[in-house]
């Protein structure tokens, strides 16, 4: 049974929001957690918070902090299977996949929608409006499509708020060392053995006189 925790984005939150950050946190067994803050004026606290409730239905409600003329509304989900989100894609190869791999390769495809009222003021400031989207990952990303800010594990995107839909992909690579202890170990044993099998048969050669 597939997860419904697609993102959708109601623009009427982008528009009055200084600040939207999705976030997604993989790990390497492909379950995983995913965010949603705003960040806004205090005098919109009561819609903000609505706004970040009808973007993330599934969510459970982290809290909502004023400090000064700003208010942070942030809903966050429980670890989930994040192979069964709708709207998205987790996979990995391993040792499965690619018994002779020393690397275990992860991928991510994400889709997130923005939901538009379809008013004029919406229309005039789509190409004005913004949103990021943060991907953390079990390895080293080193692809991301679109282009993202990558940083070792971590990659940012800043998406246009004036696309009805989006998706993002990454792929990222981890050593697996359990095979490469295993592979080392194995190699020392065949060492340790050839080295023996060597010697005895150095004692049993006969000696010149």
């Amino acid at each position: 049974m597939r997860t419904s925790l697609l993102i959708t984005i109601p623009f009427v939150l982008l528009l009055n929001s200084d600040r939207v950050v999705v976030s997604t946190h993989m790990y390497g067994d492909l379950s995983g957690t995913r965010a949603v803050q705003s960040t806004g004026d205090s005098s919109l606290a009561d819609e903000i918070r609505t706004w970040t409730r009808e973007m993330t239905r599934a969510f459970d409600d982290a809290g909502t902090h004023v400090t000064g003329d700003a208010v942070v509304a942030v809903r966050s989900a429980q670890r989930n299977d994040l192979g069964d989100l709708d709207g998205a894609q987790a996979d990995a190869a391993d040792i499965v996949q690619e018994p002779f791999s020393l690397i275990t390769t992860y991928t991510w495809t994400d889709t997130i929608t923005i939901n538009y009222l379809g008013n004029d003021k919406e229309q005039a400031a789509a190409p004005l409006t913004d949103f990021e989207y943060r991907l953390t990952m079990p390895g080293v990303i080193n692809s991301t499509d679109p282009p993202a800010e990558v940083n070792g594990r971590t990659a940012v995107w800043r998406l246009g708020g004036d696309q009805e839909e989006q998706t993002i992909s990454a792929s990222a690579t981890t050593v697996r060392w359990d095979a490469v202890i295993i592979l080392v170990y194995a190699v020392g044993y065949l060492a340790w053995r050839l080295t023996a099998f060597l010697a005895h048969r150095a004692r049993l050669r006969p000696r010149k006189i």
